[in-house]
């Protein structure tokens, strides 16, 4: 894995702080995934092994939509309500209210984090750079995201391309680093992106917009120097 080191506007007291990216990532795809189950030496054949994993998540799905959270050893899949209540007597109402999904690492997926051996590279120009967020639902810059309001981020390398699995922009929230992903964005630049806040718990987010060249395989990926209030 690598990673360059960019400034920090996350702190104030050290005008030299830096904060840690990881650049070129290498995205790997469920047919990669495939081909290394079913490779020489292994007994499984692929027909059957994308069938087990289609009804895995098949079930799991089932689970969600029966109302259920599912952990095992690697992942831990769990519901939310987004949205305000105006007082106790309020109860959920689908066009106020919401319910998000989020899946989290479990310790078996976490552990594999400590074989990563990250190599420092210097920083790549060609890395999408946000650097202004303007929240339509506020009317401010910089400050709050607003649930099903528009977004408009400005910046440079931006555009998103859909060829590589895994593109797109993600919201980070501060507190548990749950990650949801935004719908495909309306304007799609290299300076500007349009797209609709998804449904977020109340906290703080950063940005992270990753993305490809225009041919290009190799995962880039930009963060938010500062956090987004949603109220």
């Amino acid at each position: 894995m690598e990673y360059s080191l960019y400034d920090c506007m996350l702190t104030k007291d050290n005008p030299h702080d830096k904060l840690g990216k990881v650049t070129n990532q290498k995205p790997r795809g469920f047919k990669k995934l495939l081909d290394d189950l079913t490779g020489p030496g292994s007994i499984l054949k692929e027909t059957e092994s994308k069938a087990v994993i289609d009804k895995y998540w098949e079930t799991i799905t089932q689970y969600v939509s029966e109302g259920y959270a599912y952990h095992d050893d690697y992942i831990s899949v769990n519901l939310d309500i987004a949205g305000v209540f105006e007082d106790e007597n309020d109860r959920f109402d689908p066009s106020r209210h919401s319910i998000n999904v989020s899946i989290v690492p479990c310790n078996n997926l976490k552990a594999a984090t400590q074989n990563i051996k990250p190599t420092y590279v210097e920083p790549n120009n060609e890395i999408p750079v946000i650097q202004k967020v303007y929240d339509w639902g506020t009317e401010k810059i910089d400050e709050f995201l607003t649930p099903g309001a528009a977004l408009e981020i400005e910046g440079k390398a931006l555009k998103i391309y859909e060829d590589v699995d895994g593109q797109g922009v993600f919201f980070i929230n501060k507190a548990d680093g749950v990650e949801t992903k935004g719908s495909m964005p309306k304007l799609n630049e290299p300076k500007k992106l349009s797209l609709k806040v998804p449904a977020l718990n109340p906290g703080e987010y950063r940005i992270e917009i990753r993305n490809t060249t225009r041919f290009g395989k190799s995962m880039r990926i930009g963060i938010s120097t500062a956090y987004y209030t949603v109220q």
